[in-house]
């Protein structure tokens, strides 16, 4: 399961990206900038042994999400169910 209460939140994503891993599934939690939509959350995850970059992008997955508190609370639980 992944818990990231105190260990990371919207201060510290809005500086640098944060990643983790679960067994073999492989996650990123950023900040994303766009002048329609504003600032939002960017989760991606992917299966596997490989970090981000040597992973083809169409074996990552991605999701967006409010970058707020909540945002990455609900980020967290996206991810959590993913590992159902």
């Amino acid at each position: 399961m992944i818990d990231l209460s105190g260990i990371m939140g919207i201060p510290l994503l809005k500086k640098s990206r944060f990643t983790g891993s679960s067994g073999s599934l492989r996650y990123i939690l950023e900040k994303q900038s766009s002048e329609e939509e504003g600032d939002l959350l960017a989760a991606v995850y992917w299966i596997g042994e490989n970090c981000f970059d040597a992973t083809p992008e169409e074996e990552k997955t991605r999701k967006l999400f409010p970058f707020t508190q909540e945002g990455l609370e609900e980020a967290q639980a996206w991810l959590n169910s993913l590992l159902r």
